[in-house]
């Protein structure tokens, strides 16, 4: 009997053992789905703030897409009728090609004035002089430097004839061909008849003279063939 009481004191020691581990698993299960309703509230919380959050943005997006769709239909649209030929163009004829009547060529002429000749030919001169002053100073220098060896060597100067470095009237071009002279015809025309010749000199000087004494002599002699018939 005493065994027997063991045996039903152990077996309702278990059962409580079982009935206890049930309730605390029920109380686990039960914190446990609490805190997967929280975490589940949570996150619609989070999600509905996501939401509200993120509607404006799209929003916005969709604008952008439908403004994007818009630009493209007008683009298309614009293509589309420039590509499709209105009837007022194909009613218009082709341009014909412009035939010029005639061509005109212009010719512009500048006359300078005096004085702009007048500045050109001082240029001309200025630079004529320039050149000149630059050839005198070079044969200066050269007639210099020769000087300076002769007088280095006087041996040489010695035997040497005496000439000068520079002839005089060395700007001077002289011209060393000889005149020909003139052949018995030219010069017999010059003396007669040519315009040095002494008919051409003073036949103008004695032609009134000649003209009025030739008029007076006439009147002399043969006066009465100017005179007027007698009255009848």
């Amino acid at each position: 009997e005493d065994a027997k009481k063991e045996e039903a004191t152990s077996e309702d020691a278990k059962k409580e053992e079982v009935t206890s581990a049930e309730t605390k698993k029920e109380e686990t299960t039960g914190e446990d789905a609490k805190k997967e309703e929280e975490k589940a509230e949570t996150k619609e919380k989070e999600e509905s703030s996501t939401t509200v959050e993120e509607e404006p943005k799209k929003a916005k997006v969709e604008e952008k897409k439908t403004e994007t769709k818009k630009a493209d239909s007008d683009d298309v649209e614009e293509i589309e009728e420039k590509e499709t030929p209105t009837p007022s163009s194909k009613n218009r004829s082709v341009p014909s090609v412009e035939v010029p009547l005639c061509a005109i060529k212009l010719r512009v002429e500048f006359e300078p004035s005096t004085k702009d000749l007048k500045d050109a030919l001082y240029d001309k001169l200025n630079e004529a002089s320039k050149k000149k002053a630059l050839a005198i100073n070079r044969l200066r220098q050269s007639a210099a430097s020769v000087s300076r060896i002769t007088q280095s060597k006087p041996s040489l100067a010695s035997s040497a004839p005496d000439k000068a470095a520079v002839q005089s009237g060395f700007l001077n071009k002289k011209s060393d061909t000889k005149k020909k002279e003139p052949s018995f015809l030219v010069r017999w025309y010059n003396k007669t008849i040519g315009p040095t010749s002494l008919v051409r000199t003073v036949g103008p000087i004695f032609k009134n003279y000649i003209i009025f004494f030739s008029a007076v002599i006439y009147m002399h002699y043969r006066g009465y063939d100017l005179a007027l018939p007698p009255p009848v």
